[in-house]
């Protein structure tokens, strides 16, 4: 495999870095997460994070080793955030896997390959996956991995040495079987797609976005009246000049939105005219911690049934505010 891309960064370009790498980053979340299909939904988003980023990449010479980063370091964070406990048998693997193995050799399931795969080191198990899932050479495997290729012939060494001929051969069988198939790139690019999405003077009344991932999409000089956002993630979305009049956004991930110049629009704006007044919003039972109102009218703004550890107006604590009131009303 040749590390040098030609114009990787274009979309047809990048088609290639997919199908060569897919396998890669398949393995590479599976050595974390211990799951298939976990591992594949973090392969698909590693790529999707790194063509967003392709231009942070300057020498396309370590492109390998820098989307099996990218995917190890996604797989890691998932993993702390499932907070995911892998329970460390009283005997070694080995021994309990091979006495499984040997009374039931028809069930050789993926939960048992992970209990052999869990008994390695993390740096030994990814090069063995790489090896028998992707069914990479060590050269290549040395260079994604950013070392030698004498230090990956040694990892593969010790895995083996360490399982049992059972074991090892039940761990090639199956992880050989594995591969992110055909399917794969088409969702990666659809999803790119919806990403790299811009809505520029569009009519999107009563329009409706479900269980999609918007993140980083632009909407431009729109009519989104009585639009729908449910069960979206619209991390880095951009709206700007939009009509979002009874907007409905629910079950969203929204972290790091910037909301600016929010009210009636100017008179040379295509939605002028269609509302005579500024229409109150509803935030309920939202997450808004470490958020920031600037410059905001908030007339008339009521706050009922929330936290409020740390507000601060205006460099006040709403805190104290409310213990002044509270004492001063029973006196």
């Amino acid at each position: 495999m040749t590390e040098s891309i030609v114009e990787w960064q274009t979309e047809e370009g990048f088609r290639e870095v997919v199908s060569r790498y897919a396998n890669a980053l398949y393995a590479v979340s599976y050595s974390v997460l211990g799951d298939y299909h976990l591992a594949q939904d973090v392969a698909q988003e590693a790529f999707i994070k790194a063509y967003l980023k392709r231009r942070s990449l300057d020498n396309p010479e370590k492109i390998g080793s820098w989307l099996t980063s990218i995917a190890r370091n996604l797989s890691l964070d998932l993993k702390r955030q499932r907070k995911r406990i892998v329970q460390v048998m009283e005997q070694s693997f080995q021994e309990k896997a091979l006495v499984h193995f040997l009374e039931a050799k028809e069930t050789e399931t993926s939960d048992l390959v992970w209990l052999v795969l869990y008994e390695l080191k993390e740096d030994v198990r990814t090069a063995v996956v790489l090896h028998y899932m992707g069914g990479y050479s060590m050269s290549e495997i040395a260079s994604m991995l950013a070392c030698s290729t004498s230090a990956i012939e040694s990892r593969i060494r010790r895995a083996r040495a360490k399982m049992k001929k059972e074991m090892n051969e039940m761990v090639e069988k199956n992880l050989s079987k594995q591969n992110v198939g055909d399917e794969f790139e088409r969702k990666v690019f659809k999803e790119l797609r919806l990403r790299s999405a811009l809505f520029d003077q569009v009519e999107l009344t009563n329009a409706k976005f479900m269980n999609s991932n918007l993140a980083q999409s632009n909407f431009s000089d729109a009519y989104m009246v009585e639009a729908t956002f449910k069960n979206i993630n619209m991390s880095g979305i951009s709206f700007r000049d939009i009509d979002l009049s009874d907007l409905k956004v629910e079950d969203a991930q929204m972290g790091g939105a910037v909301f600016r110049n929010i009210g009636l629009p100017p008179e040379d704006h295509l939605a002028a005219g269609r509302r005579e007044e500024h229409m109150p919003i509803l935030f309920e039972k939202c997450d808004l911690h470490g958020s920031t109102f600037t410059g905001c009218n908030l007339k008339g703004v009521k706050v009922e049934k929330s936290k409020m550890e740390g507000m601060m107006i205006d460099g006040i604590s709403v805190e104290e505010l409310l213990k002044v009131y509270k004492e001063k009303k029973s006196e």
